[in-house]
């Protein structure tokens, strides 16, 4: 029982330190982050009887964050020996794989990323050995602190949740927010003819795993990776766009929203 409340307490601060390195930069390096994180997210246990899945993807991201600590930190320090007139460094898939940087000894998203990505692989091991580490009961205590004031923003996700699915579907029209308005739809025809809030929340389920898919294909879609003009169309057609600083703000608002709406219906 208590090593069940030890996976359940810590899963939100693996989850948390999983959705920054993904978002930190766009490159497969921060993309396999976040695929990681889906996989957590949809195995992570309820019961006892399934952690050998959340086992293999702890030790997954133990190893796979180690491998990109070594890979950035060895990529920069040739880097420094070679000078800023290194060829490599200026490489289409050096800057795909996410190894390049602006100035390889100043980049402040360097130190984020080996931050980040160091805290992971803390977190990761901590989960793998919370029946030896949890005795202590220090770790415990800050999860379990940690996991109130989650219960806390859940409740607050239940109240809110719909108008957040409401505003995806809306700040950006397009095939791919048309679900979520769908849903949204039905949700509110559902609430309004049995009187019953709940109904809102019916196809939640699917509609998460509709977010994970919307939130990959719109990373994808940010690789510095020159597509070819079939792919440029079908994106433009769906509803895919580029993020960046020329982004009109409804673009923009449709990528928040998206992305809190997944936070609140996972949570």
């Amino acid at each position: 029982m208590k090593k069940q409340l030890d996976q359940k307490t810590s899963k939100p601060i693996h989850l948390a330190t999983g959705r920054g390195a993904s978002l930190l930069d766009w490159n497969l390096i921060s993309l396999i982050n976040m695929i990681i994180f889906f996989a957590i997210r949809f195995v992570a246990p309820t019961r006892g009887f399934h952690t050998w899945r959340l086992y293999l993807l702890l030790w997954c991201t133990i190893i796979y964050s180690v491998l990109a600590i070594l890979a950035q930190v060895t990529f920069h320090i040739i880097w420094c020996i070679e000078g800023m007139g290194w060829s490599v460094a200026h490489s289409w898939w050096v800057k795909l794989v996410g190894l390049a940087r602006d100035q390889p000894s100043e980049s402040l998203s360097v130190i984020y990323f080996l931050a980040l990505q160091l805290s992971a692989t803390f977190i990761a091991l901590v989960e793998v050995l919370g029946s030896r580490l949890h005795r202590d009961s220090c770790w415990l205590n800050f999860s379990f602190g940690f996991e109130q004031i989650g219960y806390h923003l859940r409740v607050a996700c239940c109240v809110l949740l719909p108008a957040a699915q409401l505003v995806v579907s809306i700040s950006h029209p397009s095939w791919i927010s048309l679900p979520f308005f769908v849903f949204s739809c039905i949700g509110l025809v559902d609430w309004s003819l049995t009187s019953n809030f709940l109904g809102l929340f019916r196809w939640w389920r699917l509609l998460e795993i509709y977010s994970v898919f919307s939130i990959l294909l719109l990373y994808i879609y940010q690789l510095p990776v020159k597509f070819p003009y079939f792919v440029l169309a079908f994106a433009d057609f769906v509803g895919l766009f580029k993020v960046s600083s020329k982004s009109e703000w409804p673009e923009l608002s449709s990528g928040i929203s998206l992305l809190v709406y997944y936070l609140m219906v996972s949570n």
